[in-house]
């Protein structure tokens, strides 16, 4: 029972990590990269770039979810050992991209499977946008570009 609970906590904890309410999006990731690592065996280069800015606990949820299929699809289906994670801070946007050099995705676009299929509408929850690319020399890229009035704290209220 014990050895349940401990995987149970573990699955929650990986689903909507406490963390995201508590220190927010970017110490999220920058937490989740090496235990991801750990677990896939996968070399992750992150960076982050712009000016940071705020972003409210639903929409941190959504980008954190795209994040995680983004780097489950790599592990899963790429064959890449190698992926890259770039966060971006721009004036009018967040923009996530992820990265790898693996084998891409298969020319039939109607064998994408539901994960794909959930990164679309958690962006589009978000008013946002993903685009999934070849990546240059092979591999794919995952881009979610997301408004900045969508997620940020300064312009919504915050809730007490």
């Amino acid at each position: 029972a014990q050895n349940t609970l401990e995987k149970i906590r573990s699955l929650s904890q990986a689903l909507h990590p406490v963390m995201l309410d508590e220190a927010g999006l970017e110490p999220t990731i920058e937490w989740y990269l090496p235990v991801v690592e750990r677990q896939t065996g996968i070399g992750i280069s992150y960076e982050k770039s712009g000016t940071p800015f705020p972003v409210r606990g639903d929409s941190a949820v959504h980008i954190y979810r795209v994040l995680q299929e983004a780097l489950n699809n790599v592990a899963r289906h790429s064959g890449s050992k190698k992926a890259r994670v770039r966060l971006h801070f721009a004036n009018s946007a967040l923009e996530l991209e992820v990265a790898d050099s693996g084998t891409g995705f298969a020319d039939s676009p109607a064998r994408r499977g539901l994960g794909l299929v959930a990164m679309r509408e958690r962006a589009e929850l978000l008013g946002g946008s993903i685009r999934f690319e070849p990546a240059a020399g092979g591999g794919t890229v995952v881009k979610l570009a997301v408004p900045r009035e969508a997620v940020s704290h300064e312009t919504q209220e915050m809730h007490a």
